[in-house]
């Protein structure tokens, strides 16, 4: 998956179920960070937390999700990943 589509992803997720309000600055802080394993784990946990506590969720867009967030953070455990 592309970064910005990625980012756009996550954003889109946090908005809609309330973990942030300015998605603007959520995209910003993605972007940032998506390169930081601390960054990526913290993010996973909260998605899995977050989805488990929700109903009405979209269960396949989650779990694309967190695919590919593992994906990257294991890339960057192994030094293996280049931002698209």
């Amino acid at each position: 998956m592309k970064k910005d589509i990625l980012v756009e992803e996550i954003a889109s997720f946090c908005f809609d179920y309330g973990v942030i309000l300015d998605m603007e600055e959520i995209k910003k802080q993605i972007e940032d960070k998506l390169s930081e394993v601390e960054f990526l784990e913290d993010l996973i946990n909260t998605i899995f937390v977050k989805s488990k506590n929700t109903k009405d969720i979209d269960i396949e867009k989650v779990k694309e999700l967190l695919i590919e967030l593992e994906r990257i953070r294991l890339e960057l455990e192994y030094k293996e990943y280049t931002p698209v």
